[in-house]
């Protein structure tokens, strides 16, 4: 597989791309351009990625959110899925090894994506020919409209103010048939974990806390069409396509 040819067919024709490190290109114009995760990478991972964190303060575990990623990549026997916004892969590097779709996970954050590398190769050896690691802004998406069977976007609407906006445009990468993926935090009458979030968004760390029904109902608005949605303590899974 030719990464770059790859590449190149699901980005915009105004749209560059070139390699800024070993398995990892960007359209960015200037890569090395420092991002809020860059400095935080090692510490988010070390931290976000155990199960006691995630069950005191979220109600959740890390095995429910790689469960929603393989149903993602189930969704669709092939096609391409993209994984906006991706981090480190840290609870879906498994998970896309073990399928054979052509995934483009990007993240604004070079730091993140050496991770995301560094996690595959540590798993498999090698960076998978059917993984491309791609440095991308998701506030200004680099892609052809329905480029994508699949687009996953796991835990990134709570520090985005107005999610609603990016919604259409992540909706306008599916193909016919297509289906969108999502997760998010919530505030869900969950003692710890909505105070937990309030403290985060005291300290500049997420934007207001949305709760269950404001989600729901702000995806359903500016997707125009009505999810599947269900809720883990604070974390809120929703999808276009019928869970199962």
């Amino acid at each position: 597989m030719d990464a770059l040819k790859n590449l190149r067919a699901v980005l915009a024709e105004n749209r560059a791309v070139r390699l800024v490190a070993d398995g990892i290109y960007s359209t960015l114009p200037d890569p090395s351009t420092k991002c809020h995760y860059d400095r935080r990478a090692t510490g988010y991972d070390l931290v976000v990625s155990t199960r006691l964190y995630n069950s005191v303060m979220w109600g959740s575990s890390p095995f429910d959110y790689a469960f929603f990623a393989r149903q993602a990549v189930n969704s669709c026997p092939d096609g391409r899925l993209l994984d906006a916004a991706c981090g480190s892969l840290l609870f879906t590097a498994a998970v896309y090894l073990a399928c054979k779709r052509t995934i483009i996970a990007f993240d604004q954050s070079l730091s993140m994506l050496k991770r995301a590398r560094k996690r595959l190769i540590r798993l498999s050896g090698s960076v998978p020919e059917h993984i491309l690691l791609l440095q991308a802004d998701l506030s200004d998406l680099p892609f052809r409209p329905a480029s994508f069977r699949t687009v996953l976007c796991m835990n990134v609407l709570h520090h985005l103010e107005n999610a609603a906006a990016l919604m259409p445009h992540l909706k306008r990468l599916l193909a016919d048939n297509g289906h969108l993926y999502l997760t998010s935090l919530v505030s869900n009458n969950r003692l710890v974990g909505d105070r937990y979030l309030n403290a985060l968004y005291s300290a500049g760390e997420f934007v207001r806390p949305r709760s269950n029904l404001e989600l729901k109902e702000m995806l359903e608005r500016s997707l125009n069409q009505e999810v599947s949605y269900r809720v883990k303590g604070n974390m809120a899974f929703a999808s276009t396509a019928s869970f199962y």
